[in-house]
């Protein structure tokens, strides 16, 4: 009896090597399948965007793209900006998301679904312009973003031990606030080909210098901050890979 009772007290132990992340276990409640869904409703309305922009332009597949980019950064930047303004104060990595936000079903997990669906189709658009012959301006950029981008939202999408998500969820619900300055970004490219008035050109372009200075260089320290004050409930594997990936967002902005 007592080599038995040992057994089952030694099976019952915790590896003492193991974080936190390692020990949670999984919140059961979340459905992978309504996230794939999710990924392929973002990439159809991409598809079927892009579709319709470029037949609008005739053609013109460089505003198709600026279109249908603006749109998603918008999309983005709102959800990111309204995260942003919920954060709550969390005991150990300073702010975190409110529950109905950071749940699987919640619009910010839903809103990282939609864009990898939009990188997505966009690597499939990329694809089909090499098979063609006619590769889309920016291409090999274009596909390094959506690898690392990709990266980024899985764990984030997917993993669902519930203090290593929201951990994971705030901090990217943050970073997306970095597509704000893209809206810019497109917008001036839209007004160019428009050849629109100096002064307007000039004023979007003075936006997008603010809002890049704002939401992608300083907003990217706050978000690297609040990452590794959470390091304890992320799993080491996972911790170490987007600390690569965020080394290399930040490069991409430079």
């Amino acid at each position: 009896m007592t080599g038995w009772n040992n057994d089952v007290t030694g099976a019952n132990q915790e590896d003492p090597e193991k974080t936190f992340a390692e020990k949670e276990p999984a919140d059961e409640e979340e459905e992978p399948m309504s996230k794939i869904r999710a990924i392929a409703v973002g990439a159809g309305a991409a598809m079927i965007s892009y579709g319709a922009a470029d037949t609008f332009a005739q053609g013109d597949s460089s505003f198709a793209e600026d279109v249908v980019d603006l749109m998603h950064s918008a999309y983005t930047s709102k959800v990111a900006i309204s995260g942003i303004a919920s954060l709550e104060p969390h005991s150990e990595h300073t702010v975190a998301l409110p529950p109905p936000l950071s749940r699987g079903r919640g619009p910010v997990v839903r809103m990282f679904c939609h864009s990898l669906g939009y990188f997505l189709a966009d690597v499939l658009l990329i694809l089909f312009g090499g098979l063609s012959g006619s590769l889309p301006s920016m291409w090999a950029g274009r596909l390094i973003h959506h690898v690392i981008q990709t990266c980024a939202n899985t764990p984030c999408i997917f993993r669902t031990k519930p203090s290593e998500a929201l951990a994971l969820r705030s901090v990217l619900c943050i970073a997306y606030f970095a597509e704000f300055s893209n809206i810019f970004l497109r917008l001036s490219n839209l007004l160019r080909r428009r050849k629109s008035p100096a002064r307007v050109l000039q004023a979007v372009n003075v936006a997008l210098l603010s809002s890049f200075g704002v939401s992608r260089l300083a907003n990217f320290f706050f978000a690297v901050r609040i990452f590794w004050q959470a390091k304890d409930r992320i799993h080491p594997q996972i911790f170490k890979m987007l600390t690569t990936i965020q080394v290399s967002g930040y490069l991409l902005n430079l």
